[in-house]
């Protein structure tokens, strides 16, 4: 084919190109002025610079969507067909497969662009090249996987794609002409492999497939489980059929983004999924790689070549939602022809819960963790993209962008650059959406993530509740996202895959007018990509890429250096922030593991962040700053403080995060947990998570398991978000074993909660929350107006009330002398056998474990320990084993002997070689140690008691008030 008109003009002046074309009869003088709009601004009445080429493609006519798209979906059923390849570059052949009655036909094949509004120019007309009608064979199939491949159908056209042809996305429209009025569209990609333009848009083919339900099989519906585990890229595409998923299909999303980027000149060209998968040189030949509309199935081969390309210093722009999702893997066709890349696999394996791919692959949800290792899944998409798929379709929603982001760079030339604080821009509604992402603060949170928008919706039902096949009611945030790779490459997310809405009003499906703040917002942050406009529209302006790399500083200001904090409690580490290198400060990030792991700060210049330090010893706080295009503080600010341990206890742990933060019921309700202590001890008060919106002032209280309140106290000085704690004014003693309520009153509800959590108890070292149906069912609540008893309970639900719990002091073991202590006398000089013992009593109940004497030199022979009433009743003894040459010794009985306060007992050891320890005079008064007291002589009888004997006997003799140095071992109740 001969090359077009502006083949000539290459390599000529952009002045002169001007001229000819202003004087070169209607069209030149219509292509020199500015363009009609169509749904986005008019472009500036400006020459193409001679090199653009694709300014210069859509300088061309164009046709009407009247004469190339089609009315009705996915096209009359009646003539349908595929191209045998996704993609083909200038000088390939494409081949065509249709499937029709018809007797006459013919294939009109488009490039998809702008083309001053028309949206496609003709490229060539083909007619078939088998006789017609032409009868194509039963799809092959696979029952077993649900696979139907249509590549065993025979070729029916073919174009030769001409050698000068723009990459471009295109359309061969089948046209019946019999008489027949049926018409459909194959859709496939030019792509241009030799020249490196700046950016490089990929199509979300691999969804559209996902979708499709061609021979009655998809990913979302047909055999064998409700859906098929692979299907074919070798049969016709119905995905944008009304009652599919038309939202799935190139003409919702990527169909305007490619109409803006040719409108404004960017230097583009395209790619397709399969192709990321299966060329990965190519991405590294461009700038920036995009990313658009719902682009949800991604094999490993993607991920890992897009990774790459972002190692290797290419931008990425994810202008899409539900990004990366589903992980997929590739097969070759089952048509006999065993062409690699045609069939996409996806077990879903997610939904299965359970291993169910052959291939040791796993085909679930990239974040989904449950079988990986061996697998190789639990890599969640926001590690690469910056955010994650959360809200699920069909979603209408708008994003706002509210005032803390009008000094980001991003957003210059824009209206959002003039907010005022409390002011907020809203997008046109339906740009968030059909399904969008949230950008969480979890750990594959890539380091120096910059938040530039913020768009809160209470969702009644389509949250995401776990890995990714439970979906219900919750709070989702989308923030559009920016960070820069340590090679020096961006990477945005926008988290929706409808942003294209907002910069050409020209898609499938109902939408809205577009956006200048949006249109700006892309030229701005494609600038910083290094993508220019050729032909920027009317009311844009052009940007100027950033030349910042000085990153900003961030300082601690509290806790103070050497600080001594406490395990349990929460800190608020605060700081300041500056940039020096002409941008402004975006984020902070805290560290509290040596930088092994980051957390976002709230605020910039000046931030704090909450902290509950969970282990003692010495710990390290550090933070470091951001600034709007990504440089982090490459040596943070540090502090060390000193954590000692907490002396009361949880059921969980200050690091438990709810699954649902925040569950959207408005309503006032106290919310609560049964539970027991094993041990005795005080609630020192009551503590609950908290998610943002939970507001409003909070009472917490501790019941007993029929109501009676038993303390109750207000929260105050509250974070916004994580464990809050309130202590109350006085401790209240608990007894074990037994069942009580704590609780806390949520005037604003939007509360924290799990269901069902309470199946089975969860058990803290003493504590117990109790599992449903031990007591009654748990996790209770009642909604009222002001603090109450909660009573009701649902599914087992957990509220994430919990308690502050301070165990009684551990019971010590105590005597009457110290193991310091050392008798006047160690050994007098008497080498009889004999029993010698001392009174004592105990100021409470408890029990003797032992007894204790002190041995001098020639105290030799088996010691028999003994423990008798003041009446002569032997209640416990024991013979001494393992002792030393000298000191005290001790010998435990093999069971303690229950005392009770304030009675007499006596404590005796046999000394069978005399040579026993004494003190002369010695209980002239009464010797006390704690709990224990030696009785005076006199008090209870004499004390310092005697018999001599050469057996264990009662000792009841004594002289002048003698201390003969035998102890017990206590332990109060």
């Amino acid at each position: 084919m001969s090359r077009p008109w502006w083949w000539a003009f290459r390599g000529v002046s952009a002045a002169f190109l001007a001229v000819v074309l202003a004087t070169s009869g209607p069209f030149g003088a219509a292509w020199a002025g500015t363009r009609p709009s169509h749904g986005g601004h008019g472009r500036m009445a400006a020459a193409c610079p001679p090199t653009s080429v694709i300014c210069l493609e859509n300088s061309l006519p164009g046709n009407p969507a009247s004469e190339w798209d089609i009315v009705g979906g996915a096209g009359d059923p009646s003539i349908q067909g595929y191209a045998t390849q996704m993609s083909v570059t200038p000088g390939e052949t494409v081949d065509f497969k249709v499937a029709t009655n018809a007797t006459s036909y013919r294939l009109d094949i488009y490039r998809i662009g702008y083309y001053g509004g028309m949206g496609a120019r003709k490229m060539a007309t083909v007619n078939p090249s088998v006789p017609l009608p032409q009868t194509q064979p039963t799809c092959a199939s696979d029952s077993t996987t649900g696979l139907v491949d249509c590549g065993n159908w025979a070729v029916s056209a073919s174009w030769a794609v001409p050698a000068d042809a723009v990459s471009g996305v295109y359309t061969a429209k089948l046209v019946g002409t019999d008489g027949s009025t049926g018409a459909s569209q194959i859709m496939f990609v030019v792509r241009d492999d030799t020249r490196g333009s700046t950016l490089l848009m990929q199509t979300s083919d691999a969804t559209w497939q996902a979708y499709n339900t061609y021979g009655g099989n998809s990913l979302y519906a047909g055999q064998p489980a409700g859906r098929a585990y692979k299907v074919s890229y070798n049969r016709p595409v119905l995905t944008r059929n009304a009652n599919l998923s038309p939202q799935s299909f190139f003409f919702n999303s990527e169909y305007p983004m490619v109409r803006w980027l040719e409108a404004n000149g960017y230097d583009v060209s395209y790619t397709t999924n399969v192709d990321t998968a299966s060329r990965p040189a190519e991405l590294l030949e461009h700038k920036t790689f995009l990313s658009v509309g719902h682009d949800e199935y991604w094999s490993n081969d993607m991920r890992a070549n897009v990774e790459n390309a972002r190692n290797n210093g290419v931008n990425l722009a994810f202008f899409s939602g539900n990004e990366i999702f589903w992980k997929t893997r590739w097969e070759p066709s089952i048509d006999g022809t065993t062409t690699p890349f045609r069939t996409l696999v996806c077990y879903k394996e997610t939904i299965a819960n359970a291993k169910i791919d052959p291939s040791p692959q796993w085909t679930g949800t990239w974040r989904d963790p449950r079988f990986s290792p061996p697998s190789d899944g639990g890599r969640p998409e926001n590690a690469l993209t910056g955010t994650l798929f959360m809200v699920n379709g069909i979603a209408s929603d708008a994003t706002v962008v509210p005032a803390e982001f009008a000094s980001m760079r991003e957003w210059k030339n824009t209206s959002i650059a003039g907010l005022q604080p409390g002011q907020t821009v809203v997008f046109p509604t339906g740009v968030l959406g059909y399904e969008w992402d949230e950008a969480p603060d979890n750990p594959t949170r890539p380091p120096g993530l910059v938040n530039m928008s913020k768009t809160t919706v209470i969702l009644t039902s389509r949250y995401l509740l776990n890995e990714g096949n439970v979906y219900g009611a919750g709070v989702a945030t989308n923030k559009v996202t920016l960070y820069k790779h340590t090679s020096g490459a961006l990477v945005l997310g926008t988290g929706t895959t409808q942003w294209s809405w907002g910069l050409d009003a020209n898609h499938d499906r109902p939408g809205t007018p577009t956006d200048i703040a949006m249109q700006q917002f892309t030229v701005n942050v494609l600038a910083d990509m290094a993508a220019q406009p050729a032909s920027i529209q009317t009311g844009l302006v052009p940007a100027t890429p950033s030349t910042d790399t000085s990153p900003p500083t961030a300082a601690i200001t509290s806790p103070a250096g050497g600080a001594s904090l406490t395990s349990g409690t929460a800190t608020v580490i605060q700081g300041t922030a500056a940039d020096t290198g002409g941008g402004v400060v975006s984020a902070i990030e805290v560290s509290l593991d040596g930088g092994a792991t980051w957390k976002q700060a709230t605020g910039r210049d000046t931030w704090q962040y909450t902290w509950t330090p969970t282990q003692a010893g010495p710990a390290t706080i550090m933070a470091r700053a951001v600034d709007d295009i990504g440089n982090i503080q490459p040596v943070p600010a540090s502090v060390n403080v000193n954590v000692t341990a907490t002396t009361t206890l949880t059921i969980w742990p200050a690091t438990q995060v709810p699954a649902i933060v925040t569950h959207p019921d408005p309503n006032s309700v106290e919310l609560g947990v049964k539970f027991r202590t094993t041990t005795a001890g005080t609630i020192n008060g009551i503590r609950f998570y908290k998610g943002p919106f939970n507001t409003g002032t909070h009472i917490g209280n501790l019941w007993s398991s029929t109501g009676q309140l038993l303390a109750r106290a207000t929260f105050t000085n509250e974070t916004d978000s994580g464990w809050q704690s309130v202590t109350f004014s006085t401790p209240v003693q608990v007894t074990p074993n037994t069942t009580y309520v704590a609780s806390y009153f949520d005037p604003q509800g939007m509360y924290s909660k799990n269901t069902p959590y309470f199946t089975q108890a969860v058990v803290s070292g003493p504590l117990t929350a109790l599992a449903d149906g031990t007591d009654g069912g748990n996790g209770v609540y009642t909604y009222s107006g002001s603090t109450t008893f909660p009573v009701n309970t649902y599914q087992a639900s957990n509220y994430w009330t919990d308690i502050i719990f301070a165990p009684a002091a551990p019971a010590t073991t105590v005597s009457l002398w110290n193991d310091a202590t050392i008798p006047a006398n160690p050994a007098w000089g008497d080498p009889n056998s004999v029993v010698l013992g001392v009174k004592f009593r105990a100021s409470a109940d408890g029990v003797i474990k032992g007894v204790r004497f002190y041995k001098g030199p020639g105290n030799t022979g088996t010691h028999i320990g003994s423990l008798w009433s003041n009446t002569g009743q032997l209640l416990a003894s024991a013979t001494f084993t393992g002792e030393t040459a000298s000191g005290w010794q001790q010998v435990t009985f093999q069971n303690p002997v229950s005392i009770t306060a304030g009675t007499t007992y006596v404590a005796s050891y046999l000394a069978p070689a005399g040579n026993y320890a004494t003190n002369r005079p010695y209980f002239t008064t009464s010797y006390v140690n704690g709990p224990l007291t030696a009785l005076a002589s006199g008090t209870d009888g004499p004390n310092g008691v005697y018999a001599y004997s050469s057996v264990n006997t009662f000792p009841s003799q004594t002289f002048q008030m003698t201390n003969y140095w035998v102890d017990v071992l206590f332990t109060a109740s």
